[in-house]
C-alpha cells in the first residue's frame, strides 16, 4: 500500500508527520507505535479481521493507530468525540468489534476490549518483539477502513473502502499536489469523513506535515489564526465553509500564510465569490475545486480554478476526471448522454469505486454495479451534473426535493440563485416542517460585506430581486444574515444548527 511504503521510507529521516498543538510525531514515530500496535493486535486477536474502532478527535495518537489497523490487516472504523453518543452506538453494534481505542467520553455497551489513552500509550511505546511483515498489510480487496454517513432510514450507513481503492486514489490525486516532497498540509477534516484522505494519505504519501487544526480552535477567529500563523502551511485542503469563515476577516491572506501555494476543496459548492477573494488575497496560491462521493474514495474530479471560470456565469466546475476514473452521464432510463450541457445523474466508473455497503447487500445492489462494457466496478452518485468539453458541472441532486404547496423544489437550486446576487457570498436554505409537511423555507446568508440596510430592507430587497429568478413558491419567506456558519465536524454548513436557530428564534 502506497502510503504505509512511504512510511517506511521517511521513518529513515528526521521529516514530521504531525503536528497537533504543542506536539508532534516524526515519521520515525508514526511508523514504529504503528508498528507496535500492529504486533499487539496481531498477538491478542490472531487471524481475527474484525475492524478496529477508534474512538477520538486529533490526538496525535490516533493516526498510529490507524495505521497499525493496517499493519495487521484490519480496516479501522473512526467516530469522531463530538457525533452524539445515540449514533456512535449504533455504529458499533453494526461493526461488533473485538478492540475499541476510546480517548474518552463514550462508553459503549460492547464485548469488544477497550483500551483507554494511558493502556494505549503503554502498548504504543513498547518496541514489538517482531516487526509485523508486509504481508500482514492491508492490500488489494482488503478493506482499509469504514466510515459511516448518512442514512435514508436515520440509521447510518457504513462505505467500505479497500487497499486498493485507496492506491487508485492516491495515484490519480497526487500528480495535482504541489511539486516535490514535503510541505505543510492543513489537517482540519475529521478522520471520520472521506476528506481526511487528502492530507492522511495522499498528503503522508507526498512526505507532508499534517498540521491539525480541532473544533476548539475554529470557534476562535484569533485563537484560529494565530495557529495557523505558526503553520507554515503550504497546502490547504478543507470544504469551502472553513475558508469562508477565515475570509470574514481582512487578516486571511498571504500574510498570514506566506508559504501558501495551493488551495484544494471538496465536500461543498464551491462558489465565485470566495474564488475571487482568494485571487485577491493569495495571488500565488492556485484554486482547486473538487468532487467526489465516499463511495468512491475521497475524490475522482479535480480542475485549477481559472480567470475565465471565475467571471463565468456558469457555476464553479467540479472538475475532471482524475488519472484511472471515468466518468459518464445517463438519463432517466440510464441511457448514456454524450451531448454537452444536457444534466443527467453521474455514474463513477474505477478503481477508486468502493465495493460497497458494511452488511449491506441491499443497498449496495441499488447503488453499485459491475459495468458491462469494461468491467469496471462503478456508482450510481445521485448527483446531477452536466458536462461541457470535458469540464464537469454539479447541478443539484436527483433525491433532494422537497414538495412545498404541491410543487417540488430543489433546494440548491435555490441556494445558487441567492449566491449570484449581489452582496452575497453564500446561502443556505432549510425548510420549516409541522405536521410532516413544509410550511415554509428560510435562507441563512452570508453576506460579501456590511450592506447597511436594517433586516426588513434587506429582506425586501432580496425578495424582488429573487423574483426575477425564481417562481414565487421557491422564495423562502424568512431571510437571516449571518457573521457565519456554524459547521459540522465534516467542516459542512451545519443545517441541523441553523434549524434550531430558526427554532429557537419563533
Amino acid at each position: 500500500m502506497l502510503t504505509l511504503e512511504r512510511i517506511k521510507e521517511y521513518a529513515k529521516t528526521d521529516r514530521i508527520a504531525l503536528v497537533n498543538r504543542d506536539e508532534s510525531l516524526s515519521f520515525a514515530a508514526l511508523d514504529a507505535r504503528s508498528d507496535a500496535f500492529a504486533a499487539w493486535l496481531l498477538r491478542r486477536f490472531g487471524d481475527d479481521r474484525t475492524p478496529v474502532i477508534l474512538y477520538g478527535e486529533k490526538e496525535i495518537d490516533f493516526l498510529c493507530c490507524l495505521f497499525g489497523a493496517l499493519k495487521s490487516g484490519r480496516a479501522y472504523v473512526p467516530i469522531d468525540r463530538t457525533v452524539p453518543a445515540e449514533r456512535a452506538a449504533q455504529i458499533v453494534a453494526d461493526v461488533e468489534p473485538k478492540v475499541m481505542i476510546n480517548f474518552g467520553g463514550f462508553a459503549p455497551e460492547t464485548g469488544a476490549v477497550i483500551l483507554d489513552a494511558a493502556a494505549l500509550a503503554e502498548i504504543l511505546r513498547s518496541p514489538p518483539e517482531a516487526e509485523p511483515q508486509r504481508s500482514h498489510w492491508v492490500s488489494g480487496e482488503d478493506a482499509a477502513y469504514i466510515l459511516f454517513t448518512s442514512g435514508s432510514t436515520g440509521k447510518p450507513k457504513g462505505v467500505s473502502i479497500t487497499a486498493a481503492n485507496l492506491e487508485a486514489f492516491c495515484k490519480g490525486l497526487l500528480p495535482s499536489y504541489p511539486a516535490g516532497e514535503g510541505g505543510v498540509i492543513l489537517h482540519q477534516i475529521s478522520y471520520s469523513f472521506d476528506v481526511s484522505g487528502c492530507a492522511v494519505y495522499a498528503g503522508l504519501a507526498r512526505g507532508m506535515t499534517l498540521f491539525t487544526i480541532d473544533h476548539t480552535m475554529t470557534e476562535n477567529i484569533g485563537v484560529l489564526f494565530a495557529w495557523l500563523k505558526a503553520s507554515g502551511l503550504t497546502m490547504w485542503a478543507s470544504t469551502p465553509s472553513l475558508a469562508e469563515l477565515c475570509a470574514r476577516s481582512g487578516a486571511f491572506d498571504e500574510r498570514l500564510l506566506p508559504e501558501l501555494r495551493q488551495f484544494l476543496f471538496c465536500g461543498e459548492v464551491l462558489t465565485h465569490a470566495l474564488c475571487e477573494t482568494l485571487a485577491e488575497r493569495f495571488p500565488k496560491a492556485r484554486v482547486l475545486n473538487a468532487y467526489g462521493p465516499t463511495e468512491a474514495t475521497v475524490l475522482v474530479t479535480e480542475a485549477e480554478i481559472t480567470e475565465a471560470m471565475r467571471r463565468d456565469a456558469r457555476p464553479i466546475p467540479i472538475g475532471r476526471p482524475i488519472q484511472g476514473t471515468k466518468l459518464r452521464l445517463v438519463d432517466g432510463d440510464g441511457r448514456e448522454i454524450t451531448g454537452d450541457e444536457t444534466p443527467g445523474e453521474l455514474q463513477i466508473l474505477g478503481a477508486s469505486v468502493g465495493p460497497g455497503y458494511w452488511r449491506r447487500p441491499d443497498l449496495t445492489e441499488r447503488s453499485f454495479f459491475i459495468d458491462a462494457a469494461t468491467g469496471l466496478r462503478g456508482y450510481r452518485t445521485g448527483d446531477l451534473c452536466y458536462r461541457r468539453g470535458d469540464l464537469f458541472y454539479y447541478c443539484g441532486r436527483t433525491d433532494n426535493q422537497l414538495k412545498l404547496s404541491g410543487y417540488r423544489v430543489e433546494l440548491e437550486d435555490i441556494e445558487r440563485n441567492l449566491a449570484a446576487l449581489p452582496g452575497i457570498a453564500r446561502a443556505a436554505v432549510v425548510p420549516v416542517w409541522k405536521d410532516e409537511k413544509v410550511q415554509y423555507l428560510a435562507a441563512f446568508l452570508l453576506l460579501r460585506g456590511p450592506d447597511g440596510l436594517s433586516h426588513l430592507k434587506r429582506t425586501i430587497r432580496l425578495k424582488r430581486q429573487l423574483a426575477e429568478r425564481l417562481p414565487a413558491y421557491m422564495i423562502p419567506r424568512k431571510l437571516f444574515a449571518v457573521e457565519a456558519f456554524p459547521l459540522n465536524v465534516n467542516g459542512k454548513i451545519d443545517k441541523k444548527a441553523l434549524a434550531k436557530r430558526l427554532e429557537e428564534a419563533t
